[in-house]
């Protein structure tokens, strides 16, 4: 029998002979395409991005859960050049030429992650420097140093009015300081995002938020409008019976005592907070413990546990984990379900592509999460899970409702005062922060107010992702109650129908969910009537043109042609941070985290 030769020699052999026979041989490959090579590129850009903000979430868990180091810059090393302008210019040539509405999303989102930390290294200095002030400020009261990330606590703590405003009064000089490196940090910020491409702050923020900013600037000034009259009458009613006090003499000193809630902590001990929300949970068919890719650390025996409820989404949905140590409280129990929702959405995502399961805007997110937060506000919850009715339940509510109320306004203020700030060229920033102060608390403004200008501006207009995603909250409860009764979460139907608006994870914007779930746009009506009902005061918006509407959220507009980039400061995920986010960030290996309220998660990082 005759060996056979191999294939490369037969065919060596063959063309040796003249070239005739070439049977068993392949036609070299094509040489790709321009577009292949940048998509390959891009492709090894977003799995060394994964790789990264996993391995930082590593660091965040083992923080949160434990106490231990967290040194977040380590995790840069040897990646230094992964978020070069070079880099960025590459997903954007890449976002020019996609027509699919999918991938044009998907790439949207990674090159938003990718500018937010391109302008997180260019900014590193002054923002490191804004960390450490923030972290040792103080300020002398009463013959003792105060620190500045007390304050609230302390004001909210405090009985005495005349007490509450000096201490607010005896923080004020010492904000100078951190005022000083707020301005250069916002103007170099500005600097940036034209360097990147974008023809204004406005724009950049616009796509960051998929939103159209305008529109929402219009919806806010309805807003504002359509409440006021109800928001003094609950304020007054509410200040009266919390601080016996009328309205008009209260200033800001007094707001977190007035919003502090104390009379129902005893109907929420930390013993039954899990058992609530898992109960919650169960008659939808769901259990969280159940589920072999959510992690639960319930442990209560770990001395530098962070108290704080904490969900990430190591890699979504594969890795998803929940930290809790209980601590007595209502609003404890609001941000355990608050994350109990962050948990669900990425627990049941079915997107596969990392950049719409983890990175995108958060305001979708943020909506399961507020539906859930927002228990905390059903009479019938309230009753079954707590015991709570009567007299003690109507007022809760009425003060619950009255806070929701207040931060819609709130939100509603800082996202005028923001386009106001980068729309008039040259103003007054103090002035225009003085005249929206005014109306979204319809309180008179001190000089001590206003010397928190800087203090109070947000990166990127964050306030439309709580605004948009209150008001979807607000229509998916709506839908809930519509299709499955007032007590929806014992339908096994809400479940199925919830888990059919997780799947999609990011995919969707937060305009395609509403659509999904049967509604035309987002709008505040359903939220605005309940508050309304709640308080026993009509609220009504009378504009109907001005939803919302979001028209770049199915199919993001292209990327200014100009020598970068376009998106946004969305370190780790794909929302920007805030300042205490930054400080939180930068200095989670020296000792405790800037704030006690902070939550490091992607989209979200850590925050009030």
């Amino acid at each position: 029998m005759r060996p056979r030769l191999p294939a490369l020699v037969l065919t060596l052999g063959l063309s040796a002979l003249g070239g005739c026979a070439t049977f068993g041989s392949k036609a070299p490959p094509a040489p790709l395409t321009e577009e292949q090579k940048l998509a390959t590129e891009v492709a090894r850009l977003s799995s060394e991005a994964a790789a990264l903000l996993k391995s930082q979430d590593e660091l965040i868990w083992r923080y949160w859960t434990e106490g231990a180091r967290a040194d977040v810059t380590s995790t840069y090393v040897g990646r230094a050049g992964l978020f070069r302008l070079d880099n960025l210019r590459n997903i954007d040539r890449l976002r020019q030429r996609t027509t699919d509405p999918r991938e044009l999303r998907a790439l949207t989102a990674l090159q938003s992650h990718f500018a937010g930390e391109y302008l997180s290294q260019q900014l590193a200095e002054v923002n490191e420097a804004i960390a450490n002030l923030e972290a040792s400020l103080s300020f002398p009261m009463d013959g003792r140093e105060v620190r500045w990330r007390d304050l609230e606590r302390l004001l909210a703590n405090e009985r005495s009015a005349v007490k509450r405003k000096a201490l607010y009064a005896a923080a004020t000089p010492a904000l100078e300081r951190l005022n000083q490196l707020l301005r250069r940090r916002e103007e170099r910020t500005e600097e940036l995002v034209r360097e990147l491409g974008y023809p204004s702050y406005e724009a950049f923020g616009g796509e960051l938020r998929q939103a159209d900013l305008g529109r929402l600037g219009l919806l806010a000034e309805e807003v504002l409008q359509a409440t006021e009259a109800p928001y003094k009458e609950v304020m007054e009613r509410l200040s009266q019976r919390e601080l016996g006090l009328p309205f008009a003499t209260l200033t800001r000193a007094d707001l977190p005592r007035l919003f502090r809630l104390r009379d129902v902590d005893g109907l929420f001990p930390k013993g039954e907070l899990l058992l609530r929300a898992h109960g919650t949970l169960a008659g939808m068919g769901i259990d969280l413990g159940e589920m072999k890719n959510v992690r639960l650390d319930t442990r209560d025996d770990v001395k530098r546990k962070n108290p704080r409820p904490l969900t990430l989404g190591v890699t979504v949905p594969g890795d998803v984990r929940l930290s809790v140590r209980p601590v007595d409280g209502a609003m404890e129990q609001a941000r355990l379900l608050h994350e109990f929702g962050h948990a669900l959405h990425y627990a049941f995502t079915k997107e596969p592509r990392f950049e719409l399961a983890k990175l995108g805007n958060p305001t979708v997110s943020e909506a399961y999460s507020a539906l859930f937060e927002d228990l905390m506000e059903d009479p019938v919850w309230l009753e079954e899970h707590a015991g709570l009715s009567g007299t003690a339940r109507t007022e809760y509510l009425a003060a619950a409702s009255a806070h929701k109320l207040f931060l819609i306004r709130r939100a509603a203020g800082r996202l005028l005062y923001q386009l106001a700030v980068h729309r008039q060229e040259g103003a007054d920033a103090r002035e225009l922060y003085k005249a929206i102060l005014t109306r979204m608390d319809a309180m008179p403004v001190t000089e001590d107010d206003v010397a928190r200008y800087l203090v109070d501006q947000e990166d990127f207009f964050q306030s439309a992702d709580s605004f948009r995603a209150w008001f979807l909250a607000g229509q998916l409860q709506g839908q809930l109650k519509a299709r499955f009764g007032p007590s929806w979460w014992h339908s096994p139907e809400a479940g199925q129908f919830l888990k059919g608006l997780w799947a999609h994870g990011n995919a969707l914007s937060a305009r395609e969910v509403a659509e999904a779930m049967g509604e035309t746009a987002i709008t505040p009506d359903v939220l605005l009537l309940r508050l309304g009902t709640t308080l026993g005061v009509p609220i009504k918006l009378d504009a109907r043109d001005t939803p919302e509407t979001a028209p770049a959220a199915s199919a993001p507009a292209p990327a200014p042609k100009a020598a970068a980039v376009k998106t946004s400061k969305p370190s780790k995920a794909s929302k920007p941070e805030t300042r205490q986010a930054r400080s939180a960030k930068r200095t989670a290996a020296k000792a405790p985290r800037k704030h006690e309220g902070s939550r490091p998660e992607h989209g979200r990082k850590p925050r009030k």
